[in-house]
């Protein structure tokens, strides 16, 4: 039987140990979960007493008591706790993280800093749809380890999502988009989710996990063509790792909200063709090659219309690097070498 914490039960305001609890004579244990991330509730009925109803809360908020508290758990508590039934239950995969916690050590963490993460996405509306762009690098911390990382990816019929940040967590997001397209699909009612519907889906889930001090560390980029009542609707929206989210005609991510942003405020279009629509794009690219160091020079761009979505095959794009302030960088700048 699986617990969320381990062998830290609150009892009122203070933490007890399990081998301190009257558990004899146990005659039933009831075990109930309330969801994902929840308390879980055990229902202890002994013979005379009325039921005993603890709390065992997640360990992370067991963690959060003083050493002192803490330190109630003793090693002889420890020693006779695997003498009584609810220990049996606990043994296995929770045995290490009971004597960690009695220990004062670490269990499971929460992840704390992004390790290998993407770097910007850029998307815009166009005549026929939405594109959306990015390069396939991902870096291990300052070290650009991987060169061929899609981050671009299909969401059901009318979609696409692309991220940045930590890719382990946008895989996190990719398996929760599965499951509600999935479910989605088996009402099987003639309707599926549209872009707007999957956007507001994420704002929740990034708020969500966000309110429980263990966000997804990404910023996505959600945009797809649907018909509604006033024909095709295109949609483009964006929501970072705590919550914020918002729709824009044209949206970049990372690095690309400083430098690719003013480049599409001045020159997007509401009628732009895919063929200019790319030009522009690649434009935007390009200055983020050349001015982020997490860049590299190997892109990926995908569209999505009322057909369906396309994602292109990743290739370069032509640079020139002779331009003057690049052979002599510190001319000019005051205490440079």
């Amino acid at each position: 039987m699986y617990f969320e914490s381990a062998f830290l039960l609150h009892g009122g305001s203070s933490v007890v140990g399990v081998a301190q609890l009257p558990l004899e004579p146990l005659l039933a244990l009831h075990v109930t979960r309330l969801g994902p991330g929840r308390d879980t509730i055990i229902d202890v009925v002994k013979a005379g007493p009325p039921p005993l109803r603890l709390p065992l809360q997640e360990k992370e908020r067991a963690r959060g008591h003083s050493t002192s508290q803490t330190s109630k758990i003793s090693r002889e508590s420890l020693r006779r706790a695997k003498q009584n039934p609810l220990s049996r239950i606990m043994d296995g995969c929770h045995a290490n993280a009971a004597a960690a916690a009695a220990g004062g050590g670490e269990g499971t963490q929460r992840t704390l800093n992004p390790y290998v993460t993407g770097n910007s996405v850029i998307a815009m509306k166009y005549k026929d749809g939405v594109i959306m762009a990015c390069d396939t690098g991902a870096s291990y911390g300052s070290t650009l380890r991987y060169k061929s990382v899609e981050r671009i990816k299909a969401v059901g019929k009318h979609s696409l999502i692309g991220a940045s940040g930590e890719f382990s967590d946008f895989q996190e997001i990719l398996r929760y988009l599965d499951e509600l397209t999935l479910s989605d699909h088996m009402w099987d009612d003639g309707n599926s989710l549209g872009p707007k519907e999957i956007h507001a889906y994420l704002t929740r889930v990034m708020y969500n996990r966000r309110n429980k001090f263990d966000p997804l560390w990404n910023s996505l980029v959600l945009g797809g063509v649907k018909k509604g009542p006033k024909g095709d609707e295109k949609y483009l929206g964006m929501v970072n790792m705590i919550g914020t989210h918002f729709e824009e005609n044209h949206i970049a991510t990372g690095f690309g909200n400083h430098m690719a942003v003013p480049i599409l405020r001045g020159e997007w279009r509401e009628d732009l063709t895919f063929e200019e629509a790319v030009k522009l794009i690649e434009k935007c690219l390009l200055v983020l090659l050349y001015r982020d160091r997490s860049s590299i020079n190997k892109f990926q761009i995908a569209k999505i219309t009322t057909e369906g979505s396309t994602i292109y095959p990743p290739y370069a794009l032509k640079t020139n690097w002779g331009f003057a302030a690049f052979e002599n960088p510190s001319q000019g700048a005051v205490g440079t070498w």
